[in-house]
């Protein structure tokens, strides 16, 4: 869907709203978003795809990746020679991901979204941050529980960028800018790659705690990890990077479409990534939701949460319950009446591009 006119944010923040409003209405109504199975139950068929290379320098190939969301539900893909691997799996986002290596390694990776995910030593350090150095294992197997946050993996792949600036540079490689998460990524020995090749990480974990080695590949101390590494001028966001001119408008219009951000989005507009969660629906996944073209994110919960517009757009039967907003995220919960009573939260997301 597009509009021709430049929109604000809350006008934008409207149309997502809407978007849900409808896709919960359209699940709980019986439409195309559910299936009845045999017992008379209500089925989930929307899916999402994550997609990435896996790798440790070499690539790791041939091997199963597992990714699991947010309802537990997991689902696995195997890796091809390049490391690269494609799966779907029942919308539910945040993901978490493993693989295991050849030497039977386990690595880790996490995605918010749909879209890429990859998996490497590095990630797996981001990870490890995140959590605070407890077991990686214990994680992924409470994921349906416990989670981490976008913004604390987020903040876990800015320390590994702090721990790792000088290898960075020397293989070419922004710090300042670079997710391992998201970031351009192939086993062929440059970039992120040629610095996956100086370095052999290590992971030892007790029943609770684990620590990290990280040596040069004939065994000396490369670095010693700093868990309070200074992280000042590197930002990161979950959005890939991208190389080349850019084809995105900067007019404002607002672009509306199902599963990833689109890749072509301008550059210093904003995109919102809209994640709904529902409450008495049986598991039901409603499709992520992705608005490019925003000229800026909220200023402050007060602009966010500000119902003029919303409430102009909402459709018949929906009503908005609570809001909030923490830079860069903000939560609405809201309910609709019709045709069923549904209670659900939208997590917005807002990503410089």
């Amino acid at each position: 869907m597009h509009r021709n006119h430049a929109p604000s944010t809350r006008q934008a923040l409207a149309t997502a709203v809407a978007v849900s409003a409808l896709l919960l209405t359209a699940c709980g109504g019986g439409g195309d978003a559910t299936s009845t199975g045999a017992s008379g139950g209500t089925t989930a068929t929307a899916t999402a795809q994550l997609s990435g290379v896996a790798a440790t320098g070499a690539a790791i190939a041939g091997a199963t990746v597992r990714a699991v969301n947010a309802a537990g539900v997991a689902a696995t893909a195997t890796t091809g020679s390049d490391g690269r691997y494609t799966l779907s799996i029942s919308e539910g986002a945040p993901y978490v991901l493993t693989v295991t290596d050849g030497a039977g390694a386990v690595w880790y990776s996490y995605a918010p979204a749909a879209g890429t995910a990859h998996i490497t030593p590095l990630t797996t350090l981001a990870l490890l941050d995140a959590n605070g150095n407890r077991p990686l294992a214990d994680l992924v197997a409470g994921w349906a529980s416990t989670r981490l946050t976008d913004a604390a993996v987020l903040q876990g792949a800015q320390r590994v960028n702090a721990n790792l600036r000088s290898q960075y540079a020397a293989a070419g490689a922004d710090a300042s800018a670079l997710n391992v998460f998201t970031s351009s990524f192939s086993a062929n020995h440059t970039g992120l790659d040629a610095v996956l090749d100086g370095m052999r990480v290590a992971i030892s974990c007790s029943a609770t705690s684990c620590s990290e080695s990280i040596n040069t590949p004939a065994g000396q101390t490369l670095v010693h990890w700093s868990a309070t590494a200074s992280t000042t001028g590197i930002s990161l966001s979950w959005t890939a990077s991208t190389t080349g001119s850019t084809t995105g408008s900067t007019s404002g219009t607002v672009n509306v479409s199902l599963g990833a951000c689109s890749a072509s989005a301008a550059a210093g507009t904003y995109s919102v990534v809209v994640q709904t969660s529902v409450s008495g629906l049986g598991g039901v996944a409603i499709p992520e939701v992705c608005i490019d073209g925003l000229p800026a994110k909220p200023a402050s919960q007060a602009e966010f949460c500000g119902d003029a517009v919303l409430q102009q757009q909402l459709p018949p039967g929906m009503s908005i319950l609570s809001c909030s907003y923490a830079d860069p995220v903000g939560t609405i919960s809201a309910r609709v009446t019709s045709p069923v009573v549904l209670d659900y939260s939208v997590k917005y997301s807002f990503v410089r591009r």
